[in-house]
């Protein structure tokens, strides 16, 4: 019970109701102000802003996206290029040191031609194979020179250039009777496009998509709401995905996740796509709910810095276990986890392009005497030193590990069995003579050495078999030498 005996009982209640009058006219104001400038907001963007920005897009890609076409049509109507096919495709190297040429003047990622006569891939670097009807990899070719069109654009992995997701500008070239002489065209590594269209997104500060006539999203701005292949099946945008499409150019907007998005569009003929900007509603009215937001901005500040020290100490710890995971931690190199690993990769490479690579297993001779003589502490610092002394001999590419123990393994790409035999010896001799231990009723220290070669139908294993084999072999022929299998 409230009494006037009680002061505090009174002013209590009474601020309470001050409160909630001023709390309540002041949302009344802010309310009417907001849809107000909400629908003022909703006008400018459906009438001026999302068209100029779809509008400067279109006019920025005519350098960015359009030079490459250009480049293509310049390459596939060449007189030269037309001469040289026609009469016999004589001195190849004209054709690879043009299209370098055309590469560096044009600045684009890649640059080929493919000859129908010969079948020849010619790539700036060099002749790279010979396309085939039988190879799914080859399909693209086959498809460039049965379509009615001039051009087109597609999205492929660049198998010439480490398999690099590239948008090539597939172009035909015929000769004067209309005879289709050859392929060619230029490429455009997919990150710098994507980068492209993310300094859309951060320049005009909405989402941008790249479609083709079908409807599947070629390109979008990283953290684009649509992230499904398609616009005709994503949820939400696919309600609006054939007028979209049906239409050069208009405004249309879409219900997902519960926002309203605004969506403005223009074709784009010479690409046979269209950008689509998009702008999410709440995003476009974020400046009418600044000041209700401000004493939120604190808390989001600190919640997104506290983001960013746990994502530091995460990958901190992530990259602390990767090296506990792949690094022998007596001698810093590689342990048999990761060798296995790169092994196994060895032998997929030269299953399928062929890379040969051998491999050198080797162990100290009589190591027990070591740590029976000299002790454990001794010898783990006798291992630590070979480590180092054999990492010292070998090449950048070639990878030490250590097998177990005093054992040790190399993996030497693009090396056959006559060199890996003779960096094996190589490698005996320096140990014999790098005096690794300091008694001298030990030394000299020496290592014993199997070494193979990958061969056809070998697995992992059986190359292991086969050095472990050869290694058996110089132990049991009295130590210190070095064994091919």
């Amino acid at each position: 019970m409230i009494t006037w005996n009680n002061p505090q009982s009174v002013r209590a209640p009474l601020i309470a109701v001050i409160g909630l009058i001023l709390i309540a006219g002041f949302a009344a104001t802010n309310l009417i102000s907001y849809t107000m400038s909400k629908k003022s907001v909703r006008e400018t963007l459906i009438n001026n802003e999302l068209p100029l920005t779809s509008n400067n897009i279109y006019s920025e890609i005519q350098h960015d996206l359009l030079r490459p076409v250009f480049v293509s049509s310049l390459m596939a109507n060449d007189t030269f290029v037309k001469d040289w096919l026609t009469h016999g495709e004589v001195d190849e190297a004209r054709m690879i040191r043009y299209l370098d040429e055309i590469r560096k003047k044009y600045g684009v990622f890649t640059s080929f031609l493919v000859s129908e006569t010969t079948r020849k891939y010619y790539h700036f670097s060099g002749i790279s194979q010979i396309v085939s009807e039988d190879d799914p990899r080859d399909t693209w070719y086959f498809r460039v020179r049965d379509m009615a069109g001039e051009h087109e654009l597609n999205v492929d992995f660049n198998a010439e250039q480490g398999n690099a997701l590239t948008i090539f500008i597939n172009h035909k070239i015929m000769d004067d009777d209309g005879r289709f002489l050859a392929a060619t065209g230029v490429g455009l590594d997919f990150k710098t496009v994507a980068k492209i269209v993310d300094r859309y997104k951060d320049h005009f500060g909405r989402h941008v998509y790249f479609i083709d006539e079908a409807g599947r999203v070629m390109v979008r701005s990283d953290g684009a709401t649509v992230r499904e292949a398609d616009i005709t099946t994503a949820p939400g945008i696919s309600t609006i995905a054939k007028a979209v499409l049906s239409a050069d150019h208009g405004f249309f907007e879409y219900e997902r996740g519960g926002e309203t998005l605004l969506v403005s569009t223009r074709a784009i003929p010479d690409l046979k796509w269209r950008v689509l900007v998009e702008q999410r509603e709440s995003d476009a009215l974020a400046s009418i709910r600044k000041s209700i937001l401000t004493n939120f901005a604190v808390g989001v500040a600190v919640i997104g810095l506290t983001l960013l020290v746990v994502a530091y100490a995460v990958n901190r710890f992530h990259s602390r276990l990767e090296l506990m995971a792949t690094t022998d931690k007596l001698t810093g190199i590689g342990n048999r986890s990761v060798f296995d690993l790169s092994l196994g990769q060895a032998v997929k490479l030269f299953k399928r392009d062929g890379y040969g690579f051998s491999v050198i297993l080797f162990d100290i001779d009589h190591f027990k005497r070591i740590n029976d003589t000299l002790g454990h502490i001794e010898g783990d610092r006798v291992i630590r030193d070979l480590a180092e002394t054999v990492q010292g001999l070998i090449r950048e590419s070639d990878l030490l590990c250590r097998w177990g123990g005093e054992e040790f393994i190399i993996l030497a790409h693009d090396c056959d069995l006559a060199p890996a035999a003779a960096k094996a010896e190589g490698i005996r001799r320096a140990i014999e003579t790098a005096q690794l231990v300091g008694a001298s009723a030990l030394a000299p220290l020496t290592v014993s050495l199997g070494v193979t070669e990958i061969r056809p139908g070998d697995t992992a294993d059986t190359v292991l078999k086969r050095a472990d084999g050869a290694l058996y072999e110089a132990k049991s022929n009295g130590r210190n030498q070095t064994r091919q299998a």
